[in-house]
């Protein structure tokens, strides 16, 4: 501190720092002005006044070192490189534009002291390298800590000046910056002055040829000059602003009054906007004022606006409500004196939606809603035209109401007029994200099921719309029921022509209703024996539980090292009165797709528990789940109330569970899981390995156990890739600390192989087929843990 205050006042001509201090003043006076004035302006007028602020104040801060550079004594005559004199000129002015642009342009509050610190490093780029234009022998011997100081003051002031600057719009918060941004120049020209040691330098000028002094008052008259009509010109720009506001206000108010959005715009950028037009768009006018015109109405449009004046354009006008149809007029206009465009803008999305709704009525039935006779026809021609190219199969399902015109008769019209209303809505819903619907006239409907693969499809969505109509006949209340019959035709195995497929579906239809109305029936028995023999078995299988013709049986689940029964795994069986057993691998399916399998999974579950909290021993017993029911909202309560009421322990009930459930709708799935999992149920991933996503199904949810898969069993004694995703399994499970379950274990070798790799259970047809569950009587009763007391097994050989 000592040396910089010696250096200052002993090797300066202070008259000369007092006017280097001036212009210093005025620079940094001028620096926040222009920065605040810059804010405060929009587009490319901002990029004009930053350019301005950058020349002007850069310039002035040049001259401040320039005068304080001539006023320093270096005890010998010095001269200046012109070259490296102007470089630092230009490091000046670029560097601190660049802080100013950085501060003008920045949004949050540690912007502007960054922008004060590129200042900062601006004005110490700029001093050293004026010290290097110094023409001098010898070399100057700086002093590091002087010269790391001289810089952070600099960095330091300048960032605190540009932040007052920018966060506070008040005369003293400007005042405030002005001070500090000279400190920011001073203190660090003075500083970095004291670090300059010139002991060892000698001189390389004459007396005659060194810089003469009167220069200085040059360089500084002709700085002030130019920050004086920086600043001038900003004033004036600001007077002229504000009157163009003045102007602008008393237009504005006329503008208001209009309904039809108005603009005025110059050079394509909007200056103004009325406020029918800022409704449009759902935005103030700070954030239209300024804005392209082509970001609202597109370049396109601008386009012809400019080649079509006084002539209506309809466009589209983007706003915060999305698109909006609009028709346009451009006219010239004078605006402050400058000619500017005035562009008035109508919504026209009540026209359109009229326009809408007439083609609407042109093509749909009024009443309900639904594609009139005229749409689905030209809806199946389409579809027929598809067919072909890409070889489907389709249907086309007629339906009539059953004895409409008695509704008509007891209810009168009005409530005839409802009730189609309720068998569209009815329909709609039952045939969602499948097929198209139409209203052909009276109580005739016509549905189109695309690429239906197999006809037993169409059968089932035709009961779907069936049971739809039974369903809103539960929820009406009272008053007059729907009841429909359904006919059915398809593509190409009925017929290939519009005509054909229609003619089809209505003979189908009246043979539903002759065979006793409220049923469906296909054209021609197509599909054999099949299809009857599939209705007949979900019906039987919809009174299968009440009339008690299903049973479990249980698989036990050994520890392949001990030999011990751990638990079971409950499997349901179905024994036809007439058809004998019938494998879960046909009902099963037809149980899921029918929504059958609800009710038979619960009394599964019900059964199950209630077996196993007979047994004296404590084994688990697991019970497959189906993806529909993890998907039923009521699915983890039914848990709830079944083990409640057969007072099963929860942790001894293993719920299994597939990937399907999983990859249908993971959320759901998940959510159901873990109010299960909260119950103390384990629950088991099924048949791992055997998806798509198996690991990623591990990591979304907590399984207790792992599945393997039978078909990665079979042979894994002999097949290397089965007994390398066998390895890889067992030690997933090993990391995960989860236990592993192999499946299907049917030959000796295949179960020494997993003793051998550590595999924790086992279940399959060599240690015992399902059965009822009094023949593992020994094992439930607690009398034996062992499967061998009961039944021959090769766990003997390995129990070594």
């Amino acid at each position: 501190m000592q040396t910089v205050l010696t250096t200052l006042f002993e090797q300066h001509d202070l008259r000369l720092v007092a006017l280097a201090a001036l212009v210093c003043a005025l620079s940094a006076f001028a620096g926040i002005t222009l920065l605040n004035h810059a804010r405060r302006t929009a587009g490319a007028m901002q990029r004009v006044w930053l350019a301005v602020a950058a020349f002007s104040v850069g310039f002035g801060i040049w001259a401040t070192h320039f005068v304080a550079m001539l006023s320093f004594n270096a005890g010998m005559p010095v001269g200046y490189d012109l070259p490296l004199t102007l470089v630092s000129l230009g490091i000046a002015i670029l560097i601190v534009g660049g802080g100013l642009w950085f501060a003008a342009l920045g949004t949050r509050r540690s912007d502007s002291v960054l922008g004060g610190a590129i200042i900062g490093v601006g004005i110490a780029s700029m001093h050293y390298t004026g010290m290097a234009s110094l023409l001098i022998g010898g070399g100057i011997a700086w002093a590091s800590p002087l010269v790391a100081a001289s810089v952070l003051l600099g960095v330091a002031f300048a960032g605190a000046s540009i932040y007052f600057a920018v966060n506070g719009q008040t005369l003293r918060h400007r005042i405030r910056a002005t001070i500090l941004l000279t400190l920011a120049i001073c203190a660090m020209h003075f500083t970095a002055m004291g670090a300059a040691g010139l002991e060892n330098c000698f001189p390389v000028v004459s007396a005659e040829d060194q810089t003469p002094q009167w220069l200085s008052i040059v360089v500084a008259l002709v700085s002030v000059m130019i920050l004086v009509f920086a600043l001038g010109g900003s004033y004036l720009d600001l007077l002229d602003r504000r009157r163009t506001l003045a102007e602008g206000d008393r237009m504005r108010g006329l503008a208001d009054a209009a309904v039809e959005g108005l603009l005025v715009v110059r050079d394509g950028e909007i200056v103004t906007a009325n406020q029918s037009f800022l409704s449009m768009v759902d935005l103030p006018q700070a954030a239209v004022s300024g804005k392209q015109l082509s970001e609202f109405l597109g370049s396109a449009a601008c386009s012809m606006l400019i080649e079509r004046p006084n002539m209506a354009v309809e466009t589209d006008l983007k706003s915060g409500f999305g698109v909006v149809p609009a028709e346009v007029i451009l006219r010239q206009v004078d605006f402050a004196g400058q000619p500017h465009h005035a562009i008035a803008i109508r919504d026209l999305s009540a026209r359109k939606q009229a326009e809408q709704h007439i083609r609407f009525l042109a093509h749909h039935d009024a009443l309900t809603g639904l594609p009139n006779r005229v749409s689905f026809s030209r809806k199946l021609e389409d579809e027929i035209s598809h067919a072909r190219r890409h070889e489907q199969t389709f249907a086309v399902l007629c339906l009539d109401l059953d004895r409409f015109k008695e509704v008509n008769d007891l209810f009168g019209h009005a409530a005839g007029d409802a009730l189609l209303q309720r068998v569209g809505q009815a329909l709609l819903g039952a045939i969602e994200g499948v097929g198209d619907a139409a209203r052909l006239g009276g109580d005739e409907f016509a549905v189109l099921l695309g690429d239906i693969g197999t006809p037993a499809r169409a059968g089932r969505i035709a009961e779907q719309i069936l049971d739809a109509f039974r369903r809103n006949n539960e929820q009406s209340g009272g008053g007059a029921l729907i009841s429909a019959s359904v006919g059915i035709a398809l593509f190409p195995d009925n017929a290939d022509t519009v005509e054909q497929l229609m003619t089809h579906a209505d003979t189908a239809l009246y043979r539903a209703k002759q065979d006793g109305r409220g049923i469906y029936r296909f054209f021609e028995n197509a599909m054999g024996v099949e299809v009857r023999d599939r209705r007949m078995l979900e019906h039987d299988l919809r009174h299968a539980v009440s009339r008690n013709q299903l049973r479990l049986v249980y698989q036990p689940q050994v520890d392949i090292q001990s030999g011990e029964v751990t638990g079971f795994e409950a499997l349901v069986r179905w024994k036809h009165p007439e058809r004998g057993e019938i494998p879960p691998s046909v009902f099963v399916p037809v149980a899921e797709e029918s929504g059958l399998i609800l009710q038979i999974g619960e009394w599964v579950l019900r059964a199950a528990c209630s077996e196993a909290a007979r047994w004296k021993s404590p084994l688990s017993v697991a019970v497959n789940v189906s993806a529909v029911q993890v998907h039923s909202p009521t699915f983890a309560q039914t848990v709830h109330e079944v083990l409640i009421s057969t007072g099963l322990s929860p942790s001894r009930l293993e719920v299994e569970i597939t990937e399907t459930a999983l990859i249908r709708d993971m959320m759901r799935a998940v959510t159901t899981l873990r109010q299960i999992r909260a119950l103390g149920v384990r629950i088991a991933m099924d048949d791992f390995g055997t998806g798509y996503s198996s690991l990623a199904n591990l990591r979304a949810f907590p399984f207790s156990k792992i599945k393997v898969d039978q078909s990665f069993i079979r042979a894994v004694d002999n097949n290397d890739q089965s007994a390398a995703i066998v390895r890889a399994v067992l030690g997933l499970g090993s990391g995960l600390n989860v236990p592993v379950v192999a499946e299907g274990v049917e030959r000796a070798e295949e179960l020494a192989f997993l003793k051998s790799e550590v595999c924790q259970t086992a279940q399959g047809y060599l240690l015992s087929r399902p059965e009822d569950i009094r023949t593992f009587a020994a094992v439930t009763e607690g009398r034996t843990k062992l499967l061998d007391s009961i039944m021959p097994l090769p766990l003997q050989a390995l129990a070594s």
